[in-house]
């Protein structure tokens, strides 16, 4: 999906052509990738700190791992160690202390209402309008009664 069409080893420099649209509604391109500085033109990489395609492609061409480039934030030790410490239990709602801050409260009238069918909200004008038939009785067809 993508092409290194031009690259430079001493410096790390790449042109990457995409050749297959991606659909996100943005045109294919040749971006500019820069290994040595962490740097790619889609944005994606400074952005999310994790190698985009563009970069990947790169490092396969000069045969270098992209793991190494993902931040640590996202590598597993620094996920698992997220949960090797305790949490503090919390204790009952009685010994919270009260709160004098200010309290928000929700509009209803905001509020959607999920339940039946949906309520239009057409604007109606003359072209809308239409004579209602009179309801006739059906054996003797006056309309006063049905």
């Amino acid at each position: 999906m993508h092409q290194v069409r031009i690259f430079d080893y001493s410096h790390n420099n790449f042109s990457v052509k995409e050749t297959m649209d991606h659909g996100e509604g943005k045109p294919m391109e040749d971006y500019k990738v820069n290994l040595r500085d962490l740097w790619c033109d889609c944005g994606k990489y400074q952005a999310y700190c994790v190698p985009c395609p563009h970069v990947i492609v790169a490092c396969s061409v000069v045969r270098q791992d992209a793991y190494p480039l993902l931040s640590m934030f996202y590598r597993v030790a620094n996920l698992f160690g997220v949960y090797s410490t305790c949490f503090p239990v919390l204790p009952l709602d009685e010994y919270w202390p009260t709160f004098d801050g200010d309290q928000i409260f929700h509009n209803p009238i905001i509020r959607r209402n999920k339940k039946g069918r949906p309520v239009s909200s057409r604007i109606r004008t003359e072209m809308d309008r239409y004579d209602k038939l009179e309801r006739k009785c059906e054996l003797c067809r006056p309309p006063s009664h049905n």
